[in-house]
């Protein structure tokens, strides 16, 4: 790498950190909502469920294919759904084997399986950083702040589970925070990957995309209507809305 190459690694990745660290903010802001009743809930797991589709269609597939092709786009997806589908059955037999004696809390599972989900999506988001950066380095400027508005919801989408569980608050922010760190971790890779192959950073992109497609339909959307389909079908209509208009303007 070159040497002025080498002077965007630094702040790319403090600004990519400060990206990330909006799902904590993310989660924080439901950690002080009062009384998340079953309607907030549904309107919450709506409003993820909204963010998460329009994220994958508008931005994350399109952006596999038309940098690793049809090929790419397929192998990652696939490898994603798989992974996501593998985390879930290993975490459910984990928390049956870790007490037998309780049912399993599906919101719980649900909030871990969405931490893992959002975290694979962080990494190519870093990617994207230090992509647009090594274009021009205002354009990483301008996609670290469009990935840390839209990584607000999703830090809502996490906590909000996690607190209907019971979890403690303190355990959701530490949980936010490691995720929050993915994004410059994705950042730092993201500057090696980019001189090697644009069709791996397809198929980690389209393997994001997967993994939070699985979520959206194996656990989001039901435990969302399940709570109130009303206020999630609003929600998710509301999370849609705002992150097609945050993709155009990212684009």
């Amino acid at each position: 790498m070159g040497s002025a190459f080498d002077e965007l690694i630094v702040p790319m990745l403090v600004i990519s950190l400060l990206a990330g660290l909006a799902t904590t903010l993310g989660a924080i802001l439901v950690l002080w909502w009062p009384n998340l009743e079953s309607k907030k809930l549904g309107a919450f797991l709506g409003f993820a469920t909204g963010v998460m589709i329009a994220v994958v269609f508008l931005d994350l597939l399109p952006t596999a294919w038309q940098w690793g092709g049809i090929s790419a786009l397929v192998t990652g997806f696939l490898l994603g759904v798989l992974m996501i589908a593998l985390a879930d059955l290993i975490l459910t037999r984990l928390i049956r084997f870790g007490d037998q004696r309780r049912k399993i809390n599906p919101l719980r599972k649900m909030g871990y399986l969405i931490a893992i989900g959002i975290s694979l999506h962080d990494f190519p988001e870093g990617i994207a950083i230090a992509a647009g950066a090594a274009a021009e380095f205002h354009l990483g400027w301008f996609v670290a702040l469009a990935i840390g508005l839209h990584n607000i919801p999703e830090g809502i989408a996490t906590a909000a589970p996690l607190r209907m569980s019971g979890l403690a608050n303190w355990k959701i922010i530490v949980l936010a925070t490691v995720m929050a760190l993915f994004t410059p971790l994705g950042t730092l890779l993201g500057f090696g990957v980019l001189t090697i192959s644009t069709k791996v950073l397809a198929q980690l992109i389209a393997l994001a995309g997967g993994a939070m497609i699985y979520l959206v339909f194996s656990e989001l959307w039901p435990e969302a209507k399940k709570n109130n389909p009303s206020w999630a079908y609003g929600g998710a209509l509301i999370g849609a809305v705002a992150m097609s208009m945050l993709s155009f303007f990212h684009h």
